[in-house]
């Protein structure tokens, strides 16, 4: 039994085809003997530069934070107020626009009670003739029920004269045709 199991090992190590590995080297091309190295050149860094921008930015604030030699408010204080009297201004505007919708309200209900005018004066009525006779709607400068009964009379008459004309049966366009519509024009006559 030890026997095959030496040989099954070895026909398994055989049959496993191994990849060409290059073996890891540690070595370089340059002596580590001391000779000559570059200096390495290492920047300062943020956290320096950030400690030397606090110093001037910190005295500059205590400049503007302090009071003036004329009793006038420091920036600080006055940019502040400025903001504040910016809100006081919007709040004034803010009032003013609430009272002018209310004024048109007002207005508004005012306009919509009251009756128009039937008739307005003109310093110049002859103003009311120059415009174009064209885009002028019926009945809109006189009263036109006396025009409109006219023609419905008019209308009713004819009607009438219709009817009558079906019921006797001498309606023009169901008559046979005259011979008188026929006779001959000599040529000479036209």
């Amino acid at each position: 039994m030890q026997s095959l199991r030496r040989s099954a090992v070895t026909a398994a190590r055989k049959g496993r085809t191994t990849l060409p590995r290059q073996s890891r080297r540690y070595a370089h091309d340059e002596h580590a003997h001391g000779h000559g190295h570059a200096p390495v050149n290492e920047p300062i860094g943020r956290g320096f530069w950030i400690t030397f921008g606090c110093i001037p930015a910190a005295f500059a604030l205590y400049f503007v934070s302090r009071d003036n030699s004329d009793n006038s408010k420091p920036f600080l204080t006055r940019m502040i107020d400025g903001y504040a009297e910016s809100s006081e201004k919007w709040s004034k505007r803010n009032d003013l626009h609430v009272r002018m919708i209310e004024q048109a309200g007002e207005d508004r209900v005012l306009f919509q009670n009251t009756r128009p005018y039937e008739h307005v004066e003109m310093k110049f009525p002859e103003i009311m003739n120059v415009g174009s006779p064209y885009n002028v709607p019926a009945g809109s400068q006189v009263s036109m029920e006396k025009v409109i009964e006219k023609y419905k009379k008019i209308a009713y008459e004819d009607n009438e004269r219709k009817l009558e004309a079906l019921r006797e049966n001498k309606i023009k366009s169901e008559q046979p045709f005259e011979k008188n519509y026929l006779r001959k024009v000599p040529i000479g006559a036209l």
